[in-house]
């Protein structure tokens, strides 16, 4: 079954009590941009863009959108085996009962992992077993050579690009638009069943885009800036001065880890490195954690992107009821 753990862990891993607005298309992986668009509101918390980002990303656990999953699923089992690999459809039903899915972000889960930047080797084996778990592929997978496993991830995915595309992608900062031809089986598969995806088409990127940078605006939003003064005079009383914005404590979690690499480091850390970073990072994020309790941040925070994402959307009407009714239509 799907699990949302290990994207909560990863998430939380990055922004912890800074807490998920209802849908980002944001990567995980994006440390700045996903800290930034999920600096508001409550894991469940609906605001003026939710309607909009369940309509072009699809609602988790809705049962059709998990009948459509499973269909996709089952096309890429059947093309990965006209391309001479075995593929076993992944479970499509939303794992409600994974381990503690519901402790992420309370205080007793910041009290032992802090913003789960450096976590223990315990919970990284739990992630990796659930993981496994989720997808009943990785053991097929493992098994193959080197180069059975980069054709198979091809013929699932699409080519990856070459080390020269992706300097020119980091140089440019432009990643090239999506191309359901080029990503694979999966491409193919999410095609058939869901038609043209007008959320990838060119004619709605600017949108799409002004959307997400929305969230990482709101960091410059001046209605924030009392409730960041707040945050940091609460901060500062705790012990930790220089803390401008919330954004500023996690930075300071991921800058032992910068400094480190920055050094000439060529080795992991070793095990009394790690717990060092650990140490302080459950301690300011725990300050963190009480600070924005105390001053009420994530209901401010939550207002000033209510008031935002209205201004947007009615800004951007027109367009954005003109993208809906093209999912509306299929695409």
């Amino acid at each position: 079954m799907l699990t949302t753990q290990r994207v909560a862990t990863t998430t939380f891993a990055v922004v912890t009590a800074l807490a998920l607005t209802a849908c980002t298309s944001q990567s995980p992986d994006d440390t700045d941009a996903v800290a930034t668009a999920t600096a508001t509101a409550q894991p469940d918390a609906r605001t003026p863009f939710s309607p909009y980002w369940d309509a072009m990303y699809g609602v988790y656990d809705d049962s059709a959108e998990i009948a459509k999953r499973e269909q996709v699923e089952v096309l890429i089992a059947a093309c990965m085996a006209a391309e001479g690999f075995d593929y076993i459809p992944v479970d499509q039903t939303p794992d409600t009962d994974a381990p503690d899915a519901e402790a992420y972000g309370t205080a007793a889960w910041v009290a032992e992992h802090g913003y789960g930047a450096f976590p223990t080797a315990e919970s990284t084996r739990q992630i990796d077993e659930q993981v496994a778990a989720d997808d009943p592929n990785l053991e097929y997978v493992a098994a193959l050579s080197e180069g059975e496993q980069g054709a198979y991830y091809a013929s699932l995915q699409g080519a990856a690009p070459d080390r020269e595309a992706l300097i020119a992608m980091k140089e440019s900062g432009e990643v090239p638009a999506y191309d359901w031809t080029a990503a694979g089986c999966q491409g193919s598969a999410q095609h058939d069943v869901n038609g043209d995806d007008p959320t990838r088409s060119a004619r709605y990127t600017r949108l799409i885009e002004d959307m997400n940078a929305l969230a990482q605006a709101q960091a410059a939003d001046p209605a924030m800036a009392p409730i960041e003064a707040e945050w940091s005079g609460c901060m500062a009383d705790d012990g930790y001065d220089g803390l401008p914005t919330r954004q500023s404590a996690v930075d300071a979690v991921f800058a032992q880890a910068s400094a480190y690499w920055d050094a000439g480091a060529v080795d992991d850390p070793d095990p009394a490195t790690l717990a060092q970073w650990r140490a302080f990072e459950i301690d300011i994020a725990v300050a963190d954690f009480a600070c924005a309790e105390t001053v009420g941040y994530t209901d401010g925070a939550l207002a000033v992107q209510v008031a935002m994402e209205n201004r947007f959307i009615d800004d951007n009407r027109e367009e954005l009821d003109e993208l809906l009714a093209e999912i509306a239509q299929g695409g």
